[in-house]
């Protein structure tokens, strides 16, 4: 079981959905906290180390990009591969709250069994 991190309680409001425009990917933060391997080319698969990642939601695909000392680094991967690592916590996308959105929803800032992140990165719809 991946350790605990504070993106465990970030939720998302499932009724607000994120589009991208053509120029524009979805970007957003995520926390790396157990194992995500993606494969450069023909090669061995690579280990991503755990911490922070910017990630980039492309239509079909996800890029992640990280620091490892003085190097930048990216992976690109499927959507459906981001959705698996989303869905077995080894990646957890970090969502900032507003104090203006918890009060605008009524206070209720977490929607049950609800995994906005993991539908997205396979495309399903929130509504």
């Amino acid at each position: 079981m991946p350790p605990e991190h504070p993106a465990d309680a970030s939720t998302v409001d499932p009724s607000v959905e994120r589009h991208a425009d053509e120029d524009q990917p979805l970007s957003q933060s995520a926390f790396v906290c157990g194992e995500v391997t993606y494969r450069t080319g023909d090669g061995p698969m690579m280990v991503i180390r755990p911490g922070a990642v910017q990630v980039e939601i492309n239509e079909h695909d996800v890029t992640l990009g990280w620091e490892e000392g003085d190097s930048r680094l990216s992976a690109l991967m499927p959507r459906s591969e981001y959705a698996r690592f989303i869905g077995t916590g080894a990646l957890k996308p970090v969502v900032t709250h507003r104090p203006d959105d918890v009060a605008a929803a009524g206070g209720a800032s977490e929607a049950s069994g609800s995994q906005p992140e993991l539908d997205k990165a396979q495309g399903k719809s929130g509504h």
